[in-house]
Formats: structure tokens, sequence, C-alpha cells
């Protein structure tokens, strides 16, 4: 977890260094040489693709823990002495919004801070600002935009990890736990059949060897 995030504030750092020094290098009265742009966009795309690497392992990791919560939370017993942080079904809804809300947050954050400088640079040029109004317009946007997007960017982390350390205590704690008894109803059936005797004789049968045994033949003298 820590590796990802530092993966992807590593990246943004580099990205929004590489983006600062190519905005400085495209204005008309100081046009940079292709020897600082080169090494300049390289380093943008390198801090990008580490950021978007560290995004998507964050986010891939957190799904892989959150998508057995579900199930050991339903099929395993939990002792109200456990410090379990996530018990039930609103409790894991609510973890996912958090860990999700950080995780859009956090992207949303450092797009915000390069799409304001690319448009303030822009803007500047196309307006035929001197190179010291681009200078000072592009400081004014990397300190208000830039601390803005990193304290923002801190507090999206910040909710991503609580969101992954809940989770993934959540299960650590309950694979240890037995499986929940599941009692099953058995059902009765209304259907009662009358027991018949295949072997039993028939009353006409019982009623003649009845009379065979009552009346005798008188005996002759």
């Amino acid at each position: 977890m820590r590796r990802f995030i530092f993966l992807f504030a590593l990246g943004a750092l580099i990205a929004a260094a590489a983006q600062t020094a190519l905005c400085l290098g495209i204005h008309p009265e100081h046009l940079a040489p292709f020897t600082w742009v080169g090494p300049g966009s390289a380093a943008f795309i390198l801090g990008t693709a580490m950021a978007v690497t560290g995004l998507l392992a964050l986010g891939e990791r957190y799904q892989r823990i959150a998508r057995l919560l579900p199930a050991l939370v339903d099929g395993k017993q939990m002792d109200d002495a456990l410090d379990i942080p996530l018990r039930d079904a609103e409790a894991i809804h609510y973890n996912q919004h958090r860990f999700w809300r950080g995780y859009r947050h956090a992207a949303f954050a450092l797009c915000l801070f390069f799409c304001t400088l690319l448009a303030m640079s822009l803007y500047l040029i196309e307006n035929d600002a001197s190179f010291i109004t681009y200078m000072t317009g592009l400081s004014a946007d990397i300190a208000i935009f830039g601390v803005l997007g990193l304290l923002w960017t801190a507090h999206a982390l910040r909710l991503a990890r609580q969101g992954h350390i809940s989770a993934q205590a959540t299960r650590h704690i309950l694979e240890q736990q037995p499986d929940r008894l599941v009692e099953v109803a058995v059902p009765i059936s209304e259907d009662r059949t009358r027991v018949r005797w295949g072997n039993r004789p028939s009353r006409k049968k019982l009623y003649s060897g009845h009379l065979e045994r009552k009346v005798r033949p008188l005996a002759k003298r």
C-alpha cells in the first residue's frame, strides 16, 4: 500500500516539475532548445506513467481485498469482543465509498494542476505578455494551485489509505474465525397418505373364516 502511494507521489512530483520546466521554455522571447525540451518531455511522460501506475495498482490492491469482505462477514462468526472495523454490509459500503472518493480526488487534484498550469501559460502567450509577466503568472499559478493540489492530494491519499487499512484488518481477523453454523429447516409435507398393508386380508375373508369357526356341523348319532 505504501509503495503504491509513494510511486504515485513521486511520479506526480516529477511530472509537475517537468511541466513547469516545459512551460518556462515555450515563451517566444526565451524559446528553449531541443536539448531542453527533449529531456523535459521524457521526464513528464515518465512521471505521468509512474503516477498512473501507482493509482491503478492501489485501486487493484484494494479491490482484491474488498471483493472478499461480504462473503467473510456473512460466513464467519463475529464475537462482540473482537475489534473488527467493518462488521456489516453498511460499514463495507461506507468504507468503499471513502476509498474511491479519496482515489478520485487524488487523480483530480493532479489533473487540476496540469490543466491550470497549461491554461495559464497559453493565456499569457496569446496575450503577448512579456517574459517577466509570464514568469509572474506561472509563479502565481504554481503557488496557488500547486499548494492547493498538494494539500488536496495528501487528504485524498489519507482517505484511501484508511479505507485500505480497514479492509485489510477486517479480512485478516475474519479469516481466523470459525465458519458460521447455518440451520437448515426441514420441510414438512402436508400430504399425509394413509398406510396400507399389502398382505392384509379383506373383511369378507375374515368374516367367512369367523363363521366357519363358529358354525360346526352336528355329529350324527
